[in-house]
């Protein structure tokens, strides 16, 4: 009997989590996917975080100053943002904690990176999260240049610096480059920047109009491609690029093919490839109001994934491809909201509902997914 009621300790032993602590709390991943965004439904605008259920919300900054502009690291943990609680607008850091239960999540580490005199905007982090590419504004010279800083803000670093207009930096998927918009001859064109040999070449080399990098994911999963939209057929139409790395050097590559992918007399804006490289969503007015289409990547199998008589727009593809995240004005003429549908239109849910301003989300990244 004796030996009997040993083995059964040991089983119950065995059954006890390895993950308590002294103070009984299991640490676990968040479970749910979640978007983070800037919202005024307290005194200004705040950062917030919600999971995609709306079944919990989290006011992570609650402060009087302008927070926007969140961009989160590819593993959840951490998250910077655009605030002017300084006077000027800098570009501040924190650490994402899941808590689980009522709070759900707690920023630790607040951390001003920047501190500089100018504005700092459109903060993003590399693929391996050990740097954050960002654009900084300078009013004495009015001048915009590409700055590169590891994640704590040490080692700062000006890509660009030159007399022009350069911002909205974005990394490509293995981090080896960067893609850019710069203002040439009173032109906006997009340039590309080896971060190993710092070359900064014209890609596009349209001096009639200009052509314009989406705010969202520019680039195809595999680098090779560029979606964007472009002003040079007399209105704004989607366009795709090849680009390969390899064979970029200090010179412009004839092989870098634009083809144009719309073809309409309305405005085609806010590209942005799908997780598996297949399909292109984008924002047109072509219904007489803006709606989210989506496209496949040689331009065939157009379809209006919203059909709703309110303005829809910013199609962000959720990582696992079967989401689209965006915002939308189907809850009244002056209330921004962030809606979710399925990659098919289907299904479209209220992520925010509230009657004040949503905007400026992205999509936090789920273990999960």
């Amino acid at each position: 009997m004796k030996k009997y009621l040993l083995i059964l300790i040991g089983v119950i032993l065995l059954m006890i989590p390895n993950g308590c602590n002294k103070t009984g709390v299991v640490e676990e991943s968040y479970i749910d996917p979640h978007i983070v965004f800037t919202s005024r439904r307290w005194w200004n605008y705040d950062i917030y975080i919600t999971d995609i259920y709306g079944g919990y919300m989290t006011h992570l900054t609650k402060n009087h100053w302008l927070d926007f502009n969140p961009a989160v690291s590819s593993d959840g943990k951490k998250l910077v943002f655009v605030t002017d609680r300084d006077g000027n607008r800098e570009i501040y850091g924190l650490d994402l904690v899941w808590l689980d239960g009522y709070t759900q999540w707690e920023g630790k580490n607040l951390t001003n990176l920047t501190q500089t005199l100018g504005h700092d905007w459109t903060p993003k982090f590399s693929p391996a999260n050990d740097k954050i590419i960002y654009t900084t504004y300078f009013p004495q010279t009015d001048n915009y240049d590409v700055f590169i800083m590891n994640t704590d803000g040490s080692d700062k670093k000006n890509l660009t610096n030159t007399p022009y207009y350069e911002k909205n930096p974005q990394f490509s998927p293995d981090g080896s480059f960067i893609i850019y918009e710069a203002w040439q001859n009173g032109r906006m064109e997009i340039f590309f920047s080896n971060l190993l040999d710092k070359n900064n070449i014209n890609l596009t080399r349209n001096t009639t109009s200009h052509d314009i990098l989406p705010i969202g994911n520019a680039l195809s999963p595999d680098g090779s491609k560029i979606v964007f939209t472009s002003e040079r057929d007399g209105n704004k139409e989607i366009y795709i690029m090849n680009i390969d790395n390899d064979y970029i050097g200090p010179f412009w590559s004839e092989g870098i093919k634009q083809t144009r992918l719309t073809n309409h007399p309305s405005q085609d804006s806010e590209p942005e490839f799908s997780p598996d490289g297949k399909h292109i969503v984008f924002t047109s007015n072509r219904d007489g109001n803006r709606e989210i289409y989506r496209i496949n990547t040689n331009g065939d199998d157009l379809v209006n994934l919203t059909k709703n008589d309110a303005d829809d727009w910013s199609p962000r593809y959720y990582p696992n491809g079967y989401k689209i995240v965006f915002q939308s004005l189907r809850d009244g003429p002056s209330n921004w909201e962030i809606y979710m549908m399925g990659a098919d239109g289907s299904r479209p849910t209220n992520l925010t509902n509230h009657p004040r301003t949503d905007y400026s989300f992205v999509l936090l990244p789920s273990p999960n997914l």
